[in-house]
């Protein structure tokens, strides 16, 4: 994976940019966001430089949503043009039935699978951005079915994941928004 877009470069979106850096990722890492964010992202080294979504998503081999649950909706309606075939796209939402339910019917030239790190800070924004925030914590996937986790990209996710510290949980949408 030669690109990472982060859409959302906020605590989380952050996190995720550094905790690549951390555990040896060398290519570009792109983030969607408000130029502030964009800034404080830049200045925290989460992220490469920030573009418009239309141009951070062709060619990004990752997609990582970390907006606020509205948003990531919106964002996904949008993704189906712009996004690369083979491409993985997760989320960071903290419910996920809505949002894999949607990604389905939406996103078909790439691979969608919903995840929920079970990270944060009592803090927000870019600034408080830590490589280290998913180290132990669980990070949830939430596949339609068990073959989705062995995909090439889905692969190479879960060892970023690994690689990063976090522990991960698989379960369905629904239990997950149970829990």
């Amino acid at each position: 994976m030669q690109k990472v877009a982060i859409v959302g470069t906020g605590l989380i979106g952050a996190s995720f940019g550094l905790a690549l850096r951390s555990a040896g990722y060398q290519g570009e890492i792109v983030g969607v966001s408000s130029q502030p964010a964009i800034a404080a992202a830049q200045a925290a080294g989460a992220i490469d430089h920030g573009a418009p979504l239309a141009e951070a998503v062709p060619k990004a081999g990752l997609v990582l949503l970390s907006q606020t649950i509205g948003r990531i909706l919106d964002t996904i309606r949008h993704l189906e043009g712009l996004v690369e075939p083979g491409a993985l796209v997760t989320d960071a939402g903290s419910t996920k039935c809505e949002i894999v339910d949607l990604a389905r019917q939406s996103i078909r030239r790439a691979q969608f699978l919903g995840g929920h790190p079970m990270a944060g800070k009592e803090k927000r924004g870019a600034a408080e951005a830590d490589a280290d925030l998913f180290r132990g914590r669980t990070w949830v996937l939430t596949p339609d079915e068990p073959a989705e986790l062995e995909t090439p990209a889905a692969r190479e996710f879960r060892a970023c994941l690994e690689r990063m510290g976090a522990r991960i949980a698989v379960m369905d949408c629904d239990e997950h928004d149970r829990v």
